[in-house]
């Protein structure tokens, strides 16, 4: 019995012991270590002498990694996300990995994960800043699909690409819901066809996944409140200035503001305080990380500039639309309609679940056969 309890104080004691252990060497070591494995991967970066990022939209801001690290050039691939995902797969097909880093939509990126052509991104990460998830709204990384691995969100700004109007015939003030706009504009509402995909397909995505909204608000829309379709941005506006329609959704923000800065009577609605709330978007700007990657050291150098504090400050300065979700920036760089404010109501609209497009597409197109 004494012999028991001998054993038992001895393991009571080693416990202890371990209980005011530090931490795991590893932890600590990584703390210590990372500026090592960081030069060596900028090293290791500078000998393969570039990264090939495929991109939508504009990019000025990779000039911005190249002052600071001139030995690796960036290989811009640019053109619009399907363009792109197609392009990708398709070298994919030929035995070609040539794409390291890819910003192709909100959309997009998701058949690459699909896929299986991804690796997680948080693999490149090296900086502490990057990994210290305090640094971004929410206190955590952001990410667009189900994993919450291979998807990264670095922007969240408030969308004005969701409704606008002419000024000389609406008044913004008497609405309060999207429901409002179905009330007494039938056959004054054009729409961006949300079918070929851009802000047509980001904005019913909006709707059929708001639970205020959903599939029935698409079904009266296309099916019944006699709207015209438009693929282009431009004639969309020009027809709203030239008071052809009095309410424009899915268009570019944008373009719209350009044109009331020009002396047109357009503008965009603020939703941020009408009842469905305003739509959360990461601006077409996710990042994925191939999983097969030509340059995989100049890939983990640009990841880990561009999530830095001065890479997201150069994405905020690139047209002052992307709101990046680091909050340990200033924000004077991003339009104050874009930003995010505290206690206003936003529905994030990168979750996995509202990445499937069919359902939207099968409701548009079942609304306008019964429309015709």
């Amino acid at each position: 019995m004494k012999q028991i309890v001998r054993r038992l104080r001895l393991w009571l004691a080693i416990g202890l012991m371990f209980s005011f252990c530090p931490g795991p060497a590893a932890s600590a070591d990584d703390k210590k270590g990372w500026p090592a494995a960081w030069e060596r991967m900028r090293a290791a970066a500078e000998k393969e002498g570039e990264v090939a990022f495929y991109t939508l939209g504009d990019y000025s801001y990779v000039k911005e990694f190249e002052k600071q690290f001139p030995k690796v050039k960036v290989k811009l691939v640019p053109g619009r996300g399907n363009e792109l995902l197609s392009r990708i797969m398709a070298e994919r097909r030929a035995g070609k990995y040539l794409a390291d880093v890819a910003r192709i939509g909100n959309t997009s990126p998701y058949s690459l994960y699909r896929a299986k052509a991804l690796q997680p991104i948080a693999s490149a990460f090296i900086l502490p800043e990057v990994k210290d998830e305090t640094k971004w709204w929410q206190g955590r990384h952001q990410y667009a699909d189900a994993e919450g691995r291979y998807i990264f969100v670095p922007v969240g700004s408030v969308s004005h690409n969701l409704a606008a109007y002419n000024t000389d015939l609406v008044n913004p003030l008497e609405m309060n819901s999207y429901w409002d706009l179905l009330d007494k504009w039938k056959g004054k509402i054009v729409v961006m066809d949300p079918r070929p995909g851009g802000y047509g397909r980001s904005g019913a995505r909006f709707i059929y996944y708001n639970p205020q909204l959903g599939p029935r608000y698409l079904q009266r829309l296309f099916g019944e409140m006699d709207v015209v379709l438009s693929r282009d941005y431009r004639q969309a506006i020009d027809w709203l200035a030239a008071k052809k329609f009095s309410i424009l959704l899915f268009g570019n923000g944008d373009d719209i503001l350009e044109a009331r800065a020009q002396g047109l009577p357009v503008n965009v609605m603020d939703t941020s305080s009408w009842k469905e709330g305003a739509a959360l978007e990461p601006a077409a700007f996710t990042l994925v990380l191939m999983d097969k990657p030509a340059h995989p050291n100049g890939a983990k150098l640009f990841i880990n500039w561009l999530l830095s504090r001065a890479g997201q400050m150069a994405v905020q300065k690139e047209g002052e639309t992307n709101d990046s979700l680091r909050i340990d920036i200033p924000k004077t760089e991003v339009r104050p309609y874009l930003r995010r404010r505290e206690g206003a109501k936003y529905i994030v609209t990168w979750t996995p679940e509202w990445m499937d497009t069919e359902p939207i597409l099968k409701v548009v197109n079942q609304a306008l056969g019964q429309a015709k």
